[in-house]
């Protein structure tokens, strides 16, 4: 296991796991918080146990040693970019995961939200998918297919309460990839938005 890479990820998993300390709005750690964020303390502990040698990766790592170090590199380092921008385009924190009063005081739609609209979550799918690169196993595949979907059952229940809250978020869905940007966005559909933001402002 390269061990710059490894300490890259345990780096971007500190982060991660200090967001609720550093960024976020004090909330409680319920039990639907902790199942959304189960994948990635198991996967800092799968890496850890991987880099002190009490697991071992599937064979074919062995194979493209220089490859994987390489792809999982850009993928942490995307992930901590991404998170540090995100934060960056906050002017207040964002309340906690999964809150009985998870209700947004602004939306914000500059920076990378123009393209997506969940960055964070994003960030946090780029260093799920750069652990099984990286350290590919049964573990880290699990954590991986496990999180994008609890990621995505977290990203509808916010956006379902968005559009309740505004109507123009339906709009800014329109343009925008809930994970990914969205490179197909018709006409109408940019009319529309801009007519929305200037009436607004």
């Amino acid at each position: 296991m390269n061990d710059s890479v490894f300490f890259l990820y345990i780096c971007n998993f500190l982060l991660i796991g200090g967001l609720p300390i550093i960024f976020f709005k004090p909330g409680q750690k319920n039990i639907r918080w902790l199942v959304t964020a189960l994948p990635f303390f198991v996967s800092a502990l799968l890496l850890i146990a991987g880099y002190v040698g009490v697991v071992s990766s599937f064979q074919y790592q062995s194979y493209w040693p220089m490859q994987t170090d390489i792809i999982a590199t850009a993928l942490a380092i995307s992930s901590n970019s991404l998170i540090a921008y995100t934060i960056g385009t906050h002017r207040v924190p964002l309340n906690l995961w999964h809150q009985d009063n998870d209700q947004s005081d602004h939306i914000v739609t500059y920076g990378p939200y123009e393209k997506i609209r969940h960055p964070f979550y994003t960030s946090f799918i780029l260093s799920l998918i750069g652990t099984f690169v990286f350290f590919p196993h049964i573990i880290s595949l699990l954590m991986l297919v496990y999180g994008i979907v609890g990621l995505i059952l977290t990203a509808q229940r916010e956006e379902r309460n968005l559009q309740k809250q505004d109507g123009y978020y339906r709009e800014y869905m329109k343009r925008t990839g809930r994970f990914t940007p969205k490179y197909f966005t018709s006409k109408s559909d940019i009319n529309n938005i801009t007519s929305d933001e200037i009436s607004n402002q």
